[in-house]
C-alpha cells in the first residue's frame, strides 16, 4: 500500500508541475503579447519584428518560471517567515536576469540592425530599474499563481483523503459485521450461554447475554465517518473479549492499560477490533495453555500509540503473522487515508508472541487538540 501511495504521490506532484507550467505559459504569453502590441503601436518596430523578439524573452521567462516552481516546492516545507522572503528574492533575481538579457539584446540590435532604436535603447539606471521592476512584479505574480495552485491541490488532496477514509471505514464496517455476525461466532456464544443455563448459572448467562447485546449494538451503530472516544473502543474490545473468554474456558487472560487522560482521545471507530480478533485467531485459538493478551494506550509526544500484544507461541510465517492479513491491511488503509504519514501500523513478531502497534495523531475530544 505504501508503494501505491508513493506512486499516487508522484503522479500528483507531476500533475501539479504540469498545471504550474500551463499557468506560467498563459501568464507570460499574455504579458509578452501585450508588450509586442504596445511596442509596435508606439512605433518601436513592426509587429512582425516584435513578436519573434519577445518570443526570445518568453522562452527565457518560462525557463526561469520552471526554476521558480522548483524553488517554491522546496520552500513549501519551510516556515512562512522564511519561505516568502526567499521567494521574493528569487523573483527579484529572475527579474534582474531577464532585464539584463532584455536591455543588452535591445542595445545590440539597435547598434547592429535598427539604428532608429538607439534613442530608446540606451542603457541607464532608470531604464534598467523600471524594466527590472516590471519583470520582478510579473515573476511575483507567477509565484502567487503557484501558491494559489498549491492551495487548491492541497484542498483536493484533503477531500480525496476524506473520501478514502470514509470508503475505508465503510469497507471496515462491512468486514467487521461479517466477521462478528457470522454463524460460528454466534453459535459459540449462544452455545456458551446455553451451557451456563444448563448448569443453572443464570447470573453468568445473563452477563453473557448483556455483553453480546452491547457488542452487537456497538457493531450496528458504528458511523464509518466518525471518530469515537478511546474509552469506548476499550469498552467494546472488553465486551468482545469477555464473550470469547467463556469460549476458551480460562485460556484467555486480558489486561487493559488506558490512562484516564487518554480515554477521551478520538480514534477511528473499531480501529482496535481487527487487532484483537487477529490475536484471538492466531494466538489464543491454537494454544493449549493460557494466553495473556495486553491492550494498551500511551502518549508519545503529540501522538497516540495503541498496541495489542500476546504471548502466544511463535507464529508461522503467514500473511497475517507478517501483518499482511485482511484485517490489518484495512487498519493500515484507514490510518493512511485519515492521517497520511502520521498514521502508522507496525506489526512485529516478539520473542514469544506477536504485537500490533498503531500510531496516530493525539486528538482530545474535550479540548479539540
Amino acid at each position: 500500500m505504501s508503494r501505491t501511495m508513493g506512486i499516487l504521490g508522484a503522479g500528483a506532484r507531476s500533475e501539479s508541475a504540469r498545471t504550474a507550467l500551463r499557468a506560467s505559459i498563459a501568464l507570460w504569453t499574455f504579458g509578452f503579447t501585450m508588450v509586442a502590441l504596445l511596442t509596435a503601436l508606439a512605433g518601436r518596430g513592426t509587429l512582425w519584428v516584435q513578436i519573434p523578439l519577445q518570443a526570445v524573452f518568453w522562452v527565457l521567462a518560462i525557463a526561469l518560471a520552471i526554476l521558480l516552481h522548483a524553488a517554491w516546492r522546496w520552500l513549501q516545507a519551510k516556515p512562512p517567515l522564511l519561505r516568502w522572503p526567499l521567494m521574493a528574492l528569487a523573483c527579484l533575481a529572475a527579474g534582474v536576469a531577464v532585464t539584463t538579457a532584455d536591455v543588452l539584446l535591445m542595445e545590440w540590435l539597435a547598434q547592429t540592425y535598427f539604428p532608429e532604436w538607439r534613442s530608446w535603447t540606451v542603457i541607464d539606471v532608470p531604464r534598467f530599474v523600471s524594466v527590472a521592476i516590471l519583470y520582478s512584479w510579473t515573476f511575483g505574480l507567477n509565484a502567487a499563481l503557484f501558491w494559489v495552485l498549491s492551495a487548491n491541490d492541497e484542498a483536493r488532496r484533503q477531500t480525496h483523503r476524506a473520501a478514502e477514509a470514509e470508503a475505508a471505514a465503510q469497507a471496515a464496517q462491512l468486514t467487521l459485521l461479517r466477521l462478528q455476525l457470522n454463524p460460528h461466532f454466534l453459535f459459540n456464544t449462544l452455545n456458551a450461554i446455553s451451557g451456563l443455563m444448563l448448569e443453572n448459572d443464570i447470573e453468568s448467562a445473563d452477563r453473557m447475554l448483556t455483553r453480546l447485546s452491547e457488542f452487537l449494538r456497538a457493531s450496528l451503530d458504528i458511523d464509518p465517518a466518525a471518530l469515537t472516544p478511546l474509552g469506548d473502543e476499550f469498552n467494546t474490545a472488553e465486551a468482545y473479549l469477555q464473550i470469547e473468554a467463556v469460549r476458551f474456558e480460562g485460556r484467555l487472560n486480558v489486561t487493559y492499560d488506558c490512562p484516564d487522560a487518554l480515554r477521551t482521545a478520538l480514534v477511528p471507530g473499531f480501529i482496535l477490533q481487527p487487532l484483537v480478533e487477529n490475536a484471538i485467531k492466531h494466538a489464543v485459538a491454537p494454544a493449549l495453555r493460557p494466553i495473556r493478551l495486553a491492550i494498551a494506550a500511551r502518549q508519545d509526544g503529540e501522538d497516540l500509540v495503541l498496541s495489542v500484544s500476546d504471548d502466544g507461541e511463535p507464529v508461522r510465517k503467514t500473511r497475517a503473522a507478517r501483518g499482511e492479513g485482511v484485517g490489518l491491511r484495512n487498519v493500515e488503509a484507514r490510518l493512511a487515508a485519515l492521517y497520511g504519514e502520521r498514521g502508522r501500523l507496525v506489526a512485529r513478531r516478539l520473542k514469544s508472541g506477536f504485537q500490533a502497534e498503531l500510531t496516530l495523531p493525539l486528538s482530545d475530544g474535550t479540548t479539540g487538540r
